[in-house]
């Protein structure tokens, strides 16, 4: 006998689309979310934890604990324990997977020696479930249902902050295509990067000698002790942007990398 992998869910184009709306495929910010990994080892007292969003061909690992260092990101979805999971939007405890025709001829259970194993769905507040929160272990283990309502409420928490962290990108990208229009609108033919450039400039962020020239021409900012100072000019534009620092800190990163920008403002369309 060999391992039959899940059936795909009705709704799964829906669903993958609202994982592709998260924007964390392909992002490696497991700090952001290694804490629901340690809190589930240490609710369940199991050796191993990970979380990960599935998409159409894959399960993107957001964090592991109690694995190896250097294991690839990202398993083939059906590949992975978590596939079956997707088929309800609760639970899924298997106190030993040697017993159940769903696991026991994985590879992780022949070659590994895993029998438990639990997920947690990690679902939206308009139904789609991401992803799980799972845990494991090579000997077999029950949960309380203390235990599993503990868990359940951690996976929400984990969708919780998925979702604030959409919105906050939504945010930040709409507030930032208003402050480049205007930019635009003021100075004509400035591209992309001088407005960022600008941007940078008006946070305090670190700027080239380049973009302090461009700066100076555009009337921005004066020339003041072999430095660059805004000008009238530039506080005036500041009071038209309303800009708001917060938002213009988030995108900080963002200012040397304008494809990373562009992504950035595209996933608004989602």
């Amino acid at each position: 006998m060999s391992f039959k992998p899940a059936s795909i869910p009705e709704n799964d184009s829906k669903r993958v689309e609202a994982v592709v709306r998260t924007g964390v495929l392909d992002v490696n910010a497991s700090k952001l979310y290694e804490i629901y990994c340690l809190l589930a080892r240490e609710i369940t007292g199991c050796p191993t934890s990970w979380t990960g969003v599935i998409d159409t061909n894959r399960q993107f690992a957001l964090a592991r604990s109690g694995f190896p260092d250097g294991l690839p990101m990202e398993v083939p979805r059906n590949q992975t324990l978590c596939q079956f999971a997707l088929e309800a939007a609760k639970p899924l405890v298997i106190s030993d997977m040697t017993k159940d025709k769903r696991f026991k001829f994985h590879p992780v259970v022949t070659e590994r020696g895993v029998k438990f194993y639990a997920a947690f769905p990690i679902i939206t507040s308009d139904g789609y479930m991401l992803g799980t929160l799972c845990v494991s272990d090579t000997r077999v283990r029950k949960l309380t249902s203390h235990k599993v309502n503990l868990l359940t409420n951690l996976a929400g928490k984990l969708a919780y902050q998925l979702e604030v962290q959409v919105a906050q990108r939504k945010s930040t990208a709409e507030t930032t295509i208003k402050i480049m229009y205007k930019l635009m609108s003021k100075f004509a033919d400035l591209s992309l990067q001088e407005a960022i450039s600008i941007l940078k400039f008006m946070i305090n962020d670190v700027i080239t000698g380049d973009e302090k020239k461009m700066i100076v021409e555009l009337g921005i900012a004066n020339h003041l002790d072999n430095n660059v100072v805004i000008s009238k000019l530039g506080k005036k534009i500041q009071e038209e942007l309303e800009m708001n620092v917060g938002t213009l800190r988030r995108i900080k990163n963002l200012s040397d990398n304008e494809d990373e920008l562009m992504k950035m403002l595209g996933q608004i369309k989602g």
